[in-house]
């Protein structure tokens, strides 16, 4: 659903300038993305999964291998090895 919105001739320079400076591919994202932002200040869950999201995402994108068996298993021995906290 398409919806209009009117900005200051300020924001609407904003939102130019964020398209240029390549971030966005188009004025709508900007817009989308501002509005992420918001919503996220009103809903601790959507920050906590934004936080989230900016720790995971560096880890998937970066170089990684497929596990292997041997690794999980050294992950169970790492596991068995902690101490458990109450």
């Amino acid at each position: 659903m398409a919806m209009k919105i009117t900005l200051t001739k300020d924001l609407e320079n904003f939102v130019n300038t964020k398209v240029r400076s390549g971030g966005y591919t188009d004025a709508s994202e900007v817009v989308r993305e501002a509005l992420r932002t918001f919503r996220s200040k009103d809903d601790p869950a959507e920050m906590d999964s934004q936080e989230l999201a900016e720790l995971l995402l560096p880890a998937v994108r970066g170089k990684h291998r497929p596990l292997t068996p041997q690794d999980f298993q050294q992950l169970r021995q790492r596991a068995r090895r902690k101490p458990v906290r109450a």
